[in-house]
């Protein structure tokens, strides 16, 4: 049985890999801001404010996997205040969590600190875990100090792993669950001019890859969790549409993808600009996706929901 700290371990996500460290019997340590937790006796919830050091510190000694999950959604738009929230809500844990496991003498063995293959927003070229074409813009740089925070802890006796997140298509949140009942509107076109990349991973091969790092003897200092294909926006409504047996769906110019993003609340880049990420070190070091491609990904989703 391991240990197995989650920090800020509340959301989609963290409920993802808690049913994932529950089946294997693993000891569950939920670091949250959130006082109150019903219901579930196998997970310990311990409060922290992630800005602060205190006695939380201690759920890092002898732990052997941290895995930080904080960081706000960047589903809004990208105002000065949000930027900044942005940024808070990313470095300053990190930053907190390497100050804490620098104290400690018999530290967490294994930290995994997500981060975005927005790194690589309008490159020019597929971007794999060795590309360096990195994006100026305000997720690009976003990425880039979330990670070298992470870097500059000093935690010399905790292995380190950087997990560039993609999208995660899951049938109850995120691209999917949004798309799904538009395409079966006949809305599902494509944006803008469709070419924009667009980078995905199905929420299974997100939960094995979560536990393949963990369980692997040798790692890398950078994975991307993405499918190692990725697609176009008008190939990813098409097959989308495909699924959803409707032949036809409604394009949404660029101009008008704008108004929609801001009657929604969030930034249009997130519509339109291209994020052209692949992987190749995860499936070098042998790691294999159930699900590679687009259109299987969609059926699991839609078979289940019919």
């Amino acid at each position: 049985m391991a240990k197995i700290v989650l920090a800020g371990g509340t959301g989609n996500l963290g409920r993802l890999l808690i049913n994932l460290f529950q089946e294997q019997g693993h000891k569950i340590i939920v670091l949250s801001r959130q006082k109150n937790h019903s219901g579930d006796s196998t997970v310990q919830y311990v409060n922290w404010d992630a800005e602060n050091l205190g006695p939380w510190q201690k759920e890092l000694d002898n732990a052997d996997v941290l895995i930080n999950l904080c960081g706000l959604s960047i589903n809004r738009r990208f105002t000065k205040k949000n930027k900044e929230l942005l940024w808070k809500s990313r470095i300053i844990p990190t930053t907190l969590l390497g100050e804490a496991i620098s104290t400690l003498e018999n530290p967490v063995k294994l930290w995994i600190n997500f981060s975005g293959v927005s790194i690589f927003n309008a490159a020019k070229s597929l971007q794999d875990e060795n590309g360096k074409d990195f994006a100026n813009d305000f997720l690009g740089t976003l990425a880039k100090d979330w990670e070298n925070a992470f870097k500059e802890a000093k935690t010399k006796d905790t292995e380190k792993v950087i997990l560039r997140m993609s999208p995660i298509l899951s049938q109850k949140s995120g691209m999917f669950a949004e798309l799904y009942p538009l395409a079966k509107m006949g809305l599902g076109g494509k944006v803008g001019d469709g070419k924009q990349m667009v980078s995905w991973i199905h929420e299974s091969d997100f939960i094995r890859l979560i536990d393949w790092i963990v369980k692997s003897s040798h790692r890398e200092l950078i994975y991307h969790a993405c499918s190692p294909n990725p697609v176009s926006n008008a190939e990813f409504m098409h097959a989308l549409r495909k699924e959803c047996k409707v032949s036809f769906g409604l394009p949404l110019p660029s101009v008008m993808a704008k108004i929609g993003a801001f009657i929604k609340g969030v930034d249009p880049v997130l519509l339109l600009e291209s994020v052209p990420v692949t992987t190749i070190l995860t499936i070098k070091n042998g790691f294999k996706f159930n699900f590679p491609y687009i259109q299987p990904a969609f059926n699991t989703f839609i078979k289940s929901s019919t």
